[in-house]
């Protein structure tokens, strides 16, 4: 009894890592064929933004194959030869302390090709943010029409209890001598 719970044991644990491996390889596959590798962008973006595609960006802008070209560029040319961005991007992996800096060369979420929409869609945040400071300049200058002429009016009033005050008061000590 003891060898046949153990083995059914065993067997659901093979049968657990199978299933997590084939669903890494899922999310892998899926992750690959709708998200670039190098900018991490979904495939959405540039097939509504961009004249070219996403087929396109992943096969000529952010081909993952050229990325390596440039690495292995890096480390077999001499440091003298170096351009200004060579030189900055071997400095960022040499110095780099951890990953995300030796990464941080890397276009992750930027792509050039989406640069006209973002701008586009940065200009357009920007004209409802006016939109909106006018409507709330309209309003306060409305709001505060409001308040000016009701403290003229309140400053009336006032004017008028503490002139009747007054004259209550003049009465009072007419009557009381």
């Amino acid at each position: 009894l003891w060898q046949y719970v153990l083995l059914n044991i065993f067997v659901g644990l093979i049968a657990s890592a199978f299933e997590a491996m084939r669903d890494d390889k899922d999310t892998v596959h899926e992750d690959s064929t709708t998200k670039c590798l190098v900018c991490s962008i979904d495939m959405y973006k540039f097939e509504h933004y961009t004249t070219t595609g996403f087929k396109h960006h992943v096969e000529f802008q952010h081909n993952p194959l050229s990325y390596v070209y440039y690495l292995h560029y890096l480390k077999i040319v001499q440091d003298k030869d170096f351009t200004g961005p060579d030189t900055a991007v071997s400095n960022k992996l040499a110095s780099g302390s951890n990953e995300e800096e030796r990464a941080s060369w890397l276009p992750v979420n930027r792509a050039l090709s989406l640069k006209k929409h973002e701008e586009e869609e940065h200009e357009e945040q920007m004209l409802q943010q006016q939109e909106v400071s006018k409507q709330i300049a309209v309003l306060f200058g409305r709001h505060k029409q409001e308040i000016d002429e009701q403290s003229v009016s309140l400053r009336s009033e006032i004017a008028d209890i503490t002139s009747l005050l007054r004259s209550l008061l003049n009465d009072d000590r007419h009557h009381s001598i």
